[in-house]
């Protein structure tokens, strides 16, 4: 068989493969996987922890330089005492810049003011000392009740900035 008849026999074949609903195997990952349970990284300044990232495992991506979160929760602390704490279903976070990406029911507590923030993701940003999302954000407040789409706060809610917002005022009755 000469050349060109075995590259129309190839092509032939390629055809019937695809026509026949064959798939291709997909590729084996090539970077090892780290797996840990009771994964933790804590953030300090000075020697004073400034907040706790605890998850039940983390999957580990060195390529990406990634971990991959079940069950993600963040507490943060001022003077040695816990200010805040967040928790959602996954996350994932930067290991460069500890960055958290947090998704699927994110609740966010403030301790001091009995606030209450929920969001379906929210990023934390170890940089900027802030919270952000483009998502819908309902905060409840003891005084009243905020809704809007898109936020940027602080981790213990005494700044909050939320875009495209609706008060819902409670009336409290005597």
């Amino acid at each position: 068989m000469n050349a060109a008849a075995r590259a129309a026999a190839a092509l032939a074949w390629m055809g019937l493969l695809s026509a026949g609903g064959c798939r291709q195997a997909r590729p084996i990952a090539s970077e090892p996987l780290q797996t840990m349970e009771d994964f933790v990284l804590d953030q300090t300044v000075r020697g004073a922890q400034v907040w706790e990232l605890t998850a039940r495992s983390a999957v580990l991506h060195e390529e990406a330089g990634d971990a991959i979160l079940a069950e993600p929760r963040m507490r943060f602390f001022r003077d040695g005492r816990m200010i805040s704490r967040v928790r959602s279903l996954t996350g994932k976070v930067l290991v460069a810049t500890h960055d958290v990406f947090l998704s699927s029911s994110v609740v966010l507590e403030a301790i001091e003011d009995r606030s209450v923030l929920e969001t379906d993701a929210m990023t934390y940003s170890a940089k900027r000392d802030r919270f952000l999302t483009d998502r819908e954000v309902r905060v409840k407040r003891p005084e009243g009740r905020l809704r809007g789409r898109g936020l940027e706060a602080k981790p213990d809610l005494s700044e909050i900035r939320i875009f495209n917002q609706r008060a819902e005022v409670e009336e409290k009755s005597s």
